[in-house]
């Protein structure tokens, strides 16, 4: 009989090891320093926040790192698989690195390319944007897998044993948390505990327990161009706490109104069907969620106070009758027309009623969007009180050993934080 074909995971693990993918991560390194320091930072920051500590008080540094890193809604994302991969990778590759996984950074490097890759080609596989219109977490249901890559490929797991990970993986994979703007939500210590899993399971294939390899995912979107393509190529980072549906929403405003709010009559914003589901939240925000996913918060905090977006904490949500008025005058609608723009682009066609005048425009890229990137200055601005610190992973050579001398503050802090 001739030999079955490869299954779309066993592929995808031969991804995962492929020698090339080290010389892909060292072309790509630059970037990649740019979206470890960017997660760093936000793990930092999140560390201070209520729901940061709750995820500490877990004690798991894993789970805390990607709790920490996701919940501060800075974290990098990418749009078409709707999924925020760096909150997953970037601690991962960090906590197998504390247990002396790695011999340099170019190592380090490139496992964190193949959890990048491997996460959002999970999230692509499934629709992450369609699937999160029912109430399912992309990034969750592709976090194991993703963990999973990155330890895989630190620890130089054959193809079979890459494979049979990744199934069993996939296996627990749901997708499934708290709401994000529940009170006491859960949704980010799942998601570093889902990570944890991963990391479990590549344990597990090292030691010969390996899952189903013809799981059942979709092959044609999972290996879409896979080695000649790279998805990490298409992400985006956040330049401040914000729904992503939101972001070209407010960018668009901020430049119509050229930094003065007075005398606006009125804000309509249009975005696509899916993206107004997530931020028209026109009721005022009662916790620091709902302040960031809201557009028009959001939107109101850009024109009147915009060092205030910065404020990754907003607990309370920072109120003054001037923001409530403005809030008040913002209205988003769905529209039809911007459908066929989304995933690929997550717009918005905003218009700027203002003493007498109408002035509108359609945003596509706002800064951060991978064709509008934000740069080490931009990451250095959101990342402020710790760029001595990321400033390390901006320097160091492929060849040289990682900057893990970063791990012991990155997690004294959360120590301070209990």
């Amino acid at each position: 009989m001739p030999a079955a074909s490869p299954s779309a995971l066993e592929r995808l693990a031969a991804l995962i090891q492929s020698p090339d993918l080290a010389s892909h991560a060292a072309a790509r390194m630059d970037r990649l320093r740019l979206h470890i320091a960017d997660t760093v930072g936000m793990m930092l920051h999140g560390a201070s926040l209520v729901e940061g500590k709750r995820a500490i008080a877990a004690g798991s540094r894993l789970v805390a790192s990607c709790a920490c890193a996701r919940l501060t809604e800075a974290d990098d994302i990418h749009l078409t698989s709707c999924t925020t991969p760096g909150s997953v990778i970037v601690p991962t590759a960090l906590h197998l690195a504390s247990t002396g996984a790695y011999h340099n950074f170019g190592e380090f490097i490139t496992s964190v390319l193949a959890g990048y890759e491997t996460l959002i080609r999970v999230g692509y596989a499934i629709d992450g944007p369609r699937i999160l219109t029912k109430k399912l977490w992309p990034t969750l249901f592709a976090a194991r897998a993703g963990a999973t890559a990155v330890a895989s490929r630190a620890w130089k797991l054959d193809v079979s044993q890459t494979a049979g990970a990744l199934a069993t993986a996939l296996a627990a994979s749901t997708g499934i948390a708290a709401p994000a703007m529940m009170e006491n939500s859960s949704r980010w210590i799942a998601l570093g505990a889902a990570a944890e899993d991963g990391v479990l399971a590549a344990t597990a294939a090292k030691h010969g327990a390996l899952g189903d390899v013809r799981f059942k995912i979709s092959g044609p979107r999972l290996l879409n161009d896979a080695g000649s393509h790279f998805f990490f190529d298409e992400i985006g980072l956040k330049p401040y706490p914000v729904a992503r549906q939101a972001l070209a929403a407010v960018e668009a405003c901020r430049q119509l109104a050229g930094g003065k709010a007075k005398n606006i009559s009125a804000i309509t914003v249009r975005v696509s069907s899916a993206q107004a589901r997530i931020i028209h939240q026109p009721a005022w925000p009662s916790n620091r969620m709902q302040s960031i996913a809201g557009a028009q918060y959001q939107i109101a905090l850009a024109l009147l106070s915009p060092a205030r977006l910065m404020d990754f904490n907003r607990t309370p949500p920072f109120e003054t009758p001037e923001l409530k008025s403005l809030a008040a005058k913002i209205r988003v609608r769905g529209d039809a027309r911007l459908d066929a723009l989304y995933p690929a682009a997550w717009p918005a066609r905003v218009t700027v009623a203002q003493s007498g005048k109408h002035e509108s425009m359609l945003l596509t890229s706002p800064l951060g969007d991978a064709k509008n990137p934000m740069d080490w200055e931009d990451v250095f601005l959101k990342t402020a009180p710790y760029c001595a610190l990321l400033t390390t992973i901006r320097t160091v050579g492929s060849q040289e050993p990682a900057p893990f001398g970063i791990l012991p503050t990155i997690y004294s802090s959360f120590n301070n934080q209990r």
